[in-house]
């Protein structure tokens, strides 16, 4: 486990402000905190070695990762990581349970981004460059949020099955068929005891890394009583059970409004017609406005991929149940738009075949394998570019501009030739 390979410290930091949306919070004045952890490796890295930024899937406690920065940690021969830095988003996990007398019931992904972007600089001195990020799920996502936010932050981004695409997915409203949001919001959320929750979700935790399934006992639920079942005898009694029941660390409904947000007003019930609410949905795509639900993230970050800064390697589930053409159109484009990294060999796909889209949990390996390669590649680029850079700089002064700029910009009443006329009587 990583406590064998990282020493690990525990942080508590303040989350940004405002919130995205009003009604993320009881009181929009309330400052919410942010669980985070840091693993630092106990073999003392070198001076060059790469500082981490890791962002979770939704409803996911971040420690759930732990096995694979192990696997990434005892596979990386070409570069050393300096510490992987993860935080709680503020409504799920640790971050939640820390929040939840603020938290309210509406949550965007782009107040994680904004998050992460506070703790970077919080702990900067412990983060020198090169500044890499490993995104899972909608915390793929993110970490390409932060990029758009400041472009030049991340050295290289691995994304793992990132929720970026223009449509969302199956809802299960009206005829559509039922899908994991149906589940997450019908599902069960109390059990007599750990052995029973993971029993009643075994399906779930199907083909699970044991080490994933020993985090998420630790991690995943909690005892009651929590604020939301605070009858801990009701609850008793409604199991049957004289045992002290748990529920999930992130309520099902926090997850589940992490993962979707209600368009329930958007269409007109008398007239049939979308009429958008800028007060309230101001994110809201009016291409995407004809169904009850959305989520802007996905959508926003796709079409700007041609923008996106930093190199970025896609690792794909096979059997993921996102949609794969879509996302690969948006690979296709990645970086090769004004203010990106221009494509071509600074992106890559990777496809894992028949893994889905909680891979890092079930083939650890195979996923650190193409993480590990790539970050190789991208590190050693790194610093060739800084060699370029330090010897480009080397002999110049950083308090008068170079003769470039005095050939460039004529002088004031130069003629043509640049020559600066002789000031001679009238």
């Amino acid at each position: 486990m990583s406590s064998e390979h990282f020493t690990v410290t525990e942080h508590v930091v303040p989350g940004c402000y405002l919130r995205e949306y009003p009604g993320s919070t009881i009181h929009q004045e309330d400052l919410l905190k942010l669980h985070v952890k840091q693993y630092t490796p106990k073999s003392p890295p070198s001076p060059d070695a790469v500082t981490v930024i890791a962002a979770h899937g939704a409803g996911l406690p971040k420690e759930l990762y732990e096995p694979l920065w192990d696997e990434i940690l005892q596979k990386a021969t070409g570069f050393q990581i300096r510490s992987i830095w993860v935080a709680d988003c503020a409504s799920m996990n640790t971050s939640g349970v820390l929040n939840e007398d603020k938290l309210s019931l509406d949550c965007s992904w782009m107040d994680h981004a904004r998050d992460l972007l506070l703790i970077i600089n919080h702990f900067r001195e412990q983060m020198p460059r090169p500044i890499v990020g490993i995104g899972h799920s909608f915390g793929g996502n993110i970490l390409i949020n932060l990029a758009y936010m400041h472009p030049r932050l991340f050295t290289t981004l691995a994304l793992i099955d990132p929720v970026v695409q223009l449509n969302p997915p199956p809802m299960g409203f009206g005829s559509d068929r039922p899908g994991p949001l149906n589940w997450l919001l019908h599902r069960d959320d109390v059990w007599p005891n750990v052995k029973a929750a993971l029993h009643a979700n075994r399906g779930f935790f199907h083909g699970w890394d044991p080490r994933c399934i020993d985090l998420m006992v630790q991690f995943g639920f909690r005892k009651l009583p929590t604020p939301l079942y605070p009858d801990i005898d009701a609850v008793r009694a409604q199991l049957n059970t004289t045992d002290t029941p748990v529920t999930l660390t992130t309520t099902k409904y926090q997850d589940l409004l992490g993962q979707i947000r209600e368009n329930f007003d958007a269409r007109d019930t008398a007239t049939g017609l979308i009429k958008i609410n800028r007060e309230t949905h101001a994110d809201l795509d009016p291409l995407a406005a004809f169904i009850p639900m959305y989520r802007p993230e996905p959508r926003s970050a796709f079409l700007r991929l041609p923008t996106l800064r930093p190199s970025c390697l896609w690792v794909i589930g096979g059997s993921t149940y996102m949609n794969l053409d879509e996302m690969r159109e948006g690979i296709k484009v990645c970086g090769t738009g004004v203010g990106g990294s221009g494509g071509g060999d600074k992106v890559r796909e990777v496809t894992l075949p028949g893994l889905g889209h909680l891979m890092p949990f079930q083939e650890v390996k195979k996923v650190a394998e193409p993480c590990v390669t790539w970050l190789t590649n991208e590190i050693d680029r790194f610093r060739q570019a800084e060699m370029e850079w330090e010897e480009k700089r080397r002999g110049k002064s950083h308090l008068v501009l170079d003769e470039s700029w005095f050939k460039t910009l004529k002088p004031v009443g130069a003629g043509r030739d640049g020559k600066k006329r002789k000031s001679g009587k009238l």
